[in-house]
């Protein structure tokens, strides 16, 4: 019934001109008819005869004043159009954005002030006093300005067309909504930074300079957290001056809870955080877990209890709920996106070492050379290309079938050494739902090292995208981290030549006695040409043509002859396509060993269109007989052009091209055999052949002159 009772004060009232004073008179009519109502009840009335005595008066203001006892406030004033009053309210809305930049500035130059005097010089002090003045000047201009244009309009004393009514309290709704989720996410913010400035002091062992350091650093996320409180506090204000004083008292209280029940979760999250913070991996990622939580509790706040506080609550609205679902996905994609999972590291802890040859491998620390000495008759080397790890939830199962299919072809080989012709790894966002590229290259690794057979890399197109979460120079310093020192199988060399690309090596070969079996050259064909687009491939340039010149005439000369040698690479030679022109073509100027050209998505032979001068360069200086290449997943060609052996590595590809995951003919790997005096035999291996028990395919031998 007391529902009923304000419902009608609210029609009664409802005609009447808007104003401060009206709201108030408003509130003390609802005050006296819920008093009699309560006293009617108390001498036994019924609800509806308390209620009911009550309503009968309810014809005009004057006739339930005088039944109430309360005298009746006369609107005598002249009533403001709501225009007028529009035009004012943008006025102020002008004049409080201003305030609110000024203000977030004032106190942005104070915590500067703060800081620098700390740990700057008295310029840098000067410097932030400055900006104090700066802003204060404005401020104190904007506020008498402020006071004038309220008392000139009298605007919050002013009578207005009753049409007003509702304008404001969609704006006090909305202001009121604004500056309790700001509340929120300041709180939250101010949570995750303290949070890390803990960390940091306890575990980095930072001094206070430190801590202001980092303080200055987050200033800016500090300031806008500032000003959304300011600008949203002085809206609400202004729309709350038009309401009565128990209105905008209730609702500072409940502010004053939230704010209360917030410190108390958010210190609780903070004490039991920093005391597990040496038991828990990424630490941090909990805090924003605690945060995302506490967010939950806002959204839900937001549907329940702040109803009690506004005029009207939510209203669905299709188009905001769509962007704001949209924009949430995305966050919450690209942040899951970006995470480093190690879903397939239960499978690489059951991988068991593989019998292969002995060989003793050295390092030389100036040049960046790892030489292999085998103990064996022959050295065989195992191409492995484009594996295209994703590393992310919907990309495991594929994952682990690469990884499978890797440890089948190493087992089946027994190989000295493992080669992989970049695109180890697959970071582009929604086609393998990662950007990561740090988890799957060190899964990688771990797996490598658990078959106990040495490795090599270079690089792709894919391995450092550039939307990974490593970027080249971050890859480079985790494939150190994870080389021949540390894990005693990965030849990542330490120190590279001073030549374009990500990374350039040799690796020495050589028998019992010393003897130069075969120089494997790793040349990093780069991946995309500037402002080229995705398939725009780069090449490899002039200056590591000129390195592994002076490499093989440096070994030449140390040898006392022409040094065997191979090339191991990504993206094919150009000269990949003008050989498969000349065989397609009948020409006798090509040999052909084995393999096909499956490729149909883009080109058959998916090339730089940009010259290299390596091939010519190889055939001029005779040393080279074989180059090795993936990229093209489902090429496995092997011709042989003017005395060089141009061999597409099988791809190991479960993932990166629609539908892989389903054929088979393409996938496998490429052994290679080398012989004392530098002879080699290419041997495919396809997995469909393994997994059907019939062994790799026929092997084809081109002996190497000497």
């Amino acid at each position: 019934m007391k529902d009923a009772l304000k419902r009608a004060v609210d029609i009664l009232f409802h005609g009447m001109p808007f104003s401060y004073n009206n709201n108030e008179y408003k509130e003390e009519v609802l005050e006296a008819a819920v008093q009699k109502y309560d006293a009617d009840r108390a001498e036994g009335m019924t609800e509806a005869e308390a209620a009911g005595n009550i309503l009968v008066h309810f014809g005009n203001a004057e006739e339930l004043c005088g039944y109430l006892g309360i005298e009746k406030t006369e609107n005598q004033a002249q009533v403001v159009e709501e225009s007028s009053f529009l035009k004012t309210w943008k006025r102020l809305q002008r004049n409080t954005y201003a305030l609110a930049i000024e203000l977030t500035g004032m106190i942005g130059s104070l915590l500067s002030v703060f800081v620098m005097g700390r740990i700057f010089s008295l310029e840098s002090l000067a410097a932030a006093a400055l900006d104090l003045l700066i802003f204060t000047v404005p401020f104190l201009f904007t506020v008498r300005k402020r006071k004038r244009l309220t008392e000139e309009t009298d605007f919050f004393e002013a009578f207005y067309e009753g049409s007003c009514r509702g304008a404001v309290e969609r704006k006090y709704d909305y202001y009121s909504k604004k500056l309790m989720n700001s509340l929120f996410l300041s709180l939250s913010l101010g949570f995750i930074l303290l949070f890390a400035i803990l960390l940091a002091v306890t575990t980095s062992k930072y001094t206070l300079q430190d801590v202001l350091h980092e303080i200055t650093f987050y200033l800016l996320f500090i300031e806008a957290a500032v000003y959304l409180l300011l600008k949203n506090f002085l809206f609400q204000s202004m729309a709350a001056r038009f309401f009565c004083v128990r209105h905008r008292t209730e609702y500072r209280l409940e502010l004053r809870r939230l704010w209360g029940v917030s410190a108390v979760y958010y210190g609780i999250c903070l004490c039991a955080l920093y005391a597990v913070r040496n038991r828990m991996e990424h630490i941090l990622r909990w805090a924003f877990a605690a945060a995302a939580l506490y967010i939950g509790f806002c959204v839900f706040y937001n549907f329940t209890r702040r109803r009690q506080f506004v005029h009207r609550n939510i209203t669905v609205n299709g188009r905001k709920i769509t962007a704001y679902a949209l924009a949430a996905v995305l966050l919450v994609t690209y942040n899951l996106m970006k995470m480093d999972l190690y879903l397939v590291q239960p499978y690489i802890n059951t991988v068991s070492a593989v019998p292969h040859g002995q060989s003793d491998i050295s390092y030389d620390e100036d040049t960046g050379v790892y030489t292999i000495t085998t103990r064996e008759e022959e050295f065989k080397i195992l191409q492995l290309t484009d594996i295209h790890l994703g590393g992310s939830i919907l990309s495991a199962t594929k994952d682990m079938q690469a990884l499978q299919a890797c440890y089948r072809l190493i087992s089946e080989t027994h190989p000295d050494l493992v080669v992989v012709t970049g695109d180890l790894v697959f970071p582009m966002g929604i086609m393998s739902f990662s950007l990561s590229n740090n988890a799957p290259i060190m899964q990688f690794a771990s797996f490598m090292r658990n078959t106990g057979i040495p490795w090599a890399f270079t690089y792709g197109n894919h391995d450092t995208e550039s939307m990974a979460t490593l970027n080249r120079g971050e890859v480079d310093e985790l494939l150190k981290a994870l080389s021949y020192k540390s894990s005693q199988n990965l030849l990542y060399p330490y120190v590279q030549p001073d030549i374009y690309g990500r990374s350039n090596q040799v690796i020495e070969v050589r028998a019992s006695d010393g003897k130069l079996m075969q120089a494997l050259f790793l040349i990093d064909s780069n991946d995309y040409v500037e402002a080229g687009g995705i398939n725009a491939y780069d090449y490899i340039h002039d200056d590591q043509v000129e390195w592994y010149r002076r490499t093989v005439e440096r070994l030449s000369r140390q040898e006392g002859e022409a040094v065997p040698s191979m090339i191991f690479t990504h993206i094919p030679l150009r000269e990949y396509k003008e050989a498969n022109d000349l065989y397609e073509s009948g020409s006798d100027e090509v040999k052909y060993y084995y393999g096909i050209l499956g490729e149909t998505m883009i080109d058959k032979i998916c090339c730089s269109e940009y010259d290299s001068r390596l091939f010519d360069t190889a055939v001029e200086l005779g040393s080279t007989k074989a180059i090795f290449c993936g990229h093209d997943h489902y090429n496995n060609q092997s011709l042989e052009y003017k005395g060089i052996r141009l061999t597409y590595g099988y791809s190991i590809d479960y993932l990166a091209m629609p539908g892989i995951d389903k054929d088979t003919e393409q996938r496998g790997a490429t052994l290679i055999t080398i012989g004392q005096e530098g002879g080699f035999s290419i041997v495919p291996y396809r997995l469909t052949d393994l997994e059907d028990q019939e062994g790799p395919l026929p092997p084809e031998k081109s002996e190497a002159p000497r």
